[in-house]
């Protein structure tokens, strides 16, 4: 079984992080979802991405209230209504180069700046932060996974995501993932190469939020890809 191999994760997850700049700086009130996946989509592939591994949606973008949504890339469609001044909008990439994954989301908004949503987006990146400290290779995922869990429920936040996971292994078939969620009692080093994307919300809050980087424990420490 050929091996994800970490230089090609790397090119392909430098080009997911260009297409996130370059979309947020091409955002614009008055585009829709669909508007910002084509955006996003015609980007990776003029930068060399060659297909899409998720139900081929390169770009799964939601804006405003339907950043709350949690659905497969199978059933999604994406929206004709208008981004407003203020609409809050996630984006999930999922390019192939060389039969190798990239994945990654980000959360942004348009408009001036909001503290509220400042502060949620800053949790986010604290969670990754925190999930780095906490990750143990000779843990069960699912003791991990409660640890994070408890981390957003006693934070005000709640968990978004319809299987209750925190992400998933990089495979070469969408239909090999092995799953961060409560289920997986296998230690985490059998996840080579794997995602950490809580969708979450605060408590009472009418949008939610994404953050997802690929990660791989590189011998010392859980290292972001």
């Amino acid at each position: 079984k050929p091996m994800v191999n970490l230089e090609i994760i790397k090119e392909v997850q430098n080009i997911a992080k260009q297409t996130i700049e370059h979309i947020q700086l091409q955002t614009k009130e008055g585009m829709s979802e669909e508007d910002i996946k084509i955006l996003a989509e015609s980007f990776m592939l003029s930068n060399g991405i060659q297909r899409f591994w998720y139900y081929n949606v390169g770009a799964f973008v939601l804006a405003g209230n339907r950043s709350l949504l949690s659905i497969s890339g199978k059933d999604y469609v994406p929206s004709k209504v208008k981004v407003k001044n203020g609409d809050i909008i996630t984006i999930d990439l999922s390019p192939v180069l060389n039969n190798t994954w990239g994945d990654l989301a980000r959360t942004f908004y348009i408009g001036k700046p909001n503290n509220e949503i400042n502060e949620d987006l800053e949790f986010i990146k604290n969670l990754h932060k925190q999930f780095i400290e906490i990750y143990d290779q000779n843990s069960a995922i699912s003791t991990i996974h409660k640890e994070i869990y408890n981390i957003i429920l006693n934070n005000g936040f709640e968990l978004l995501d319809f299987r209750k996971n925190f992400g998933h292994s990089i495979e070469e078939d969408i239909n090999l993932r092995k799953w961060f969620d409560s289920n997986n009692n296998e230690k985490f080093s059998t996840l080579k190469f794997f995602t950490f994307e809580p969708h979450i919300k605060k408590k009472g809050s009418t949008y939610g939020i994404k953050h997802e980087n690929i990660y791989y424990y590189d011998g010392s420490k859980l290292t972001e890809v």
